[in-house]
């Protein structure tokens, strides 16, 4: 699979076939996420559930499978030509705009992977099947805070050991250390969506306010994190691509 991702892209930069493919998939989903967020906003409940639902565990899945196939992660900083990694560019544009603008990237990334841990369950929480149709629920959402926590911390856990035994399955050898590293980024996954769940409950008590609100916010975040890719993605392959060794 890493030779197959690996091999010449289609979009006739200078991007292999998996860069091309994660580029692209970033487009797709950040588009459905708009068109879910559109019905959203006309009170479009079960589109708008059922669409942005999907196109999220979609997102999560595609981007599992790429790290499982092949590796998941950002442009290493190490590496290269005064500090460079696959960056063909003057020193002066890696350091003071594509470092700075990679950062950036990875920051709202990160973000956004919270984001969407936590809106998938405020989703079901938040709202609830009347008449046929999914409509938000006014009403205070902290009820349940304590049981919410304690499913996250396991799911977290399960998570931890699931993910490496698959990578361990596709890469074909077991690392204690790689179990180790993936329970520590799980929990600390789930440590921040629990503190989210505490932020957001002293902010938006009311369950219907609260998932309006960081909905809003979680789609800003996905657009900029469009926008960096984007910038990212033409710096690397078309303006300034690798150089030959």
């Amino acid at each position: 699979m890493k030779e197959f991702l690996d091999r010449p892209g289609f979009l006739k930069t200078y991007g292999t076939f998996g860069v091309d493919l994660t580029f692209v998939m970033a487009i797709f989903f950040t588009a459905l996420f708009m068109i879910g967020w559109y019905y959203g906003r006309k009170a479009r409940g079960n589109a708008h559930h059922t669409l942005t639902l999907w196109a999220m565990l979609a997102m999560i899945g595609y981007f599992l499978f790429y790290y499982l196939s092949r590796q998941l992660g950002a442009l290493s900083f190490t590496g290269g030509s005064g500090g460079q990694a696959g960056f063909g560019g003057p020193e002066v544009i890696y350091k003071w705009i594509f470092s700075p603008l990679l950062t950036i990237h990875i920051v709202i990334v990160s973000i956004g992977l919270v984001l969407a841990f936590y809106m998938i369950p405020l989703g079901f929480r938040a709202s609830k099947i009347i008449q046929g149709r999914r409509v938000l629920v006014e009403g205070d959402l902290n009820a349940g805070r304590r049981s919410f926590s304690r499913s996250v911390l396991l799911i977290s856990l399960a998570l931890g050991f699931l993910l490496p035994t698959l990578r361990s399955l596709f890469r074909g050898y077991f690392s204690l250390r790689l179990y180790l590293d993936w329970i520590i980024v799980c929990l600390v996954i789930g440590l921040l969506v629990i503190l989210l769940e505490r932020l957001a409950g002293r902010l938006f008590p009311d369950g219907a306010k609260r998932h309006r609100a960081l909905g809003t916010f979680t789609m800003v975040m996905y657009a900029i994190a469009l926008l960096t890719s984007t910038l990212t993605y033409v710096m690397l392959y078309i303006l300034y691509p690798p150089k030959p060794h």
